[in-house]
């Protein structure tokens, strides 16, 4: 029994994930089916807020992941949109891993660049299964923050002739500075002044903002051949989810805190305009589109995606001799 805790930082984290992006998106792959079938333990989330303060939130996602995993934890992270005003980060994070013969917590892992690279595989993971076009070119992404540049990372892995992605936020700013951030050889950047022509521009769109009630009600670019992969869960109105085919990676976890699934059962007062979630998807047992229609990924995000990948960074680490261990941590 050991009384000692690793730790990891966001160098060494950064450095044990570089390059691994189809690794990753194979290790979120695994975790929702392993989900799936069962093997996991996986409680709501739970949300802190604060009285008079309608956007700034810290959410504590403890989950058990079977499997060859064997592994439970849970991921503790802030989004507070105005520190993006302070030059700080919208989100932090810290993911915390616990001993299965003990419980005893064994490693505290720096959790943004964890969170944002579970969040960017599921949506890789979901446009390679949803996207009806695998030699796509183009992209367009909405919110020009940190989650999509991982986005857009991790859709290169899986879409490797992009050659474009089109850009839209409400600060110029941002669209610049995500240019000067997210260099690739042979991509080509391409700032829109709206949706209508960034959905006019392409298929496959990925939105990461920081909303937190639906602004999009009505797109006439918006068509069947579209893939919308809604990462930030409360862009999209309920007119538009209810007439697309929609995908979720855990129908009990996203219907809820106001996200757009939710508000659209609220509408309807029923689930069946939900197609899936993206095992289904993924085993061939949920088509991944639907004549007319577009697709829609509404991923609440899932506690089991970050033990996961945690555990994947934990045992590098160990096996590479990385991190600060803190001895006699434990009582």
């Amino acid at each position: 029994m050991s009384e000692n805790v690793l730790v990891l930082g966001n160098p060494q984290v950064k450095k044990i994930l570089a390059g691994r992006e189809n690794e990753v998106i194979g290790i979120i792959r695994r975790a929702y089916l392993l989900h799936h079938e069962g093997q996991s333990s996986l409680p709501h989330s739970v949300f802190l807020r604060f009285p008079g303060n309608d956007t700034d939130r810290i959410i504590g996602l403890p989950a058990y992941l079977g499997g060859e995993y064997g592994v439970a934890g849970m991921k503790w992270v802030s989004s507070f949109p105005g520190n993006i005003r302070k030059g700080v980060e919208r989100a932090s994070a810290a993911v915390f891993l616990n001993d299965m013969a003990t419980g005893r917590v064994r490693a505290i892992l720096e959790g943004s660049l964890i969170s944002a690279q579970r969040t960017a595989a599921s949506a890789a993971l979901a446009g390679k299964c949803l996207h009806g076009n695998a030699d796509e070119t183009a992209v367009g992404l909405v919110g020009c923050g940190a989650i999509n540049g991982q986005i857009l990372r991790f859709l290169r892995a899986v879409f490797p002739k992009l050659e474009k992605a089109y850009l839209y936020d409400l600060s110029d700013e941002r669209m610049d500075r995500f240019v000067a951030n997210n260099p690739y050889e042979g991509l080509r950047y391409e700032k829109c002044d709206g949706l209508e022509s960034l959905f006019a521009a392409a298929k496959l769109v990925a939105f990461a903002t920081t909303a937190g009630t639906p602004y999009v009600h009505h797109l006439d670019a918006l068509t069947p051949e579209h893939t919308v992969l809604g990462i930030s869960l409360r862009d999209i109105d309920p007119a538009i989810i209810e007439m697309s085919h929609n995908i979720v990676d855990d129908l009990e976890h996203v219907c809820r805190e106001k996200t757009s699934i939710h508000l659209t059962y609220q509408k309807v007062g029923n689930t069946d305009f939900v197609a899936g979630n993206i095992a289904d998807a993924v085993k061939g047992t949920v088509p991944p589109r639907a004549a007319g229609k577009p697709s829609v990924y509404s991923p609440f995000g899932l506690g089991v995606l970050d033990v996961a990948l945690a555990q994947y960074v934990y045992e590098r680490a160990m096996a590479e001799g990385v991190g600060t261990v803190i001895e006699n941590f434990q009582p």
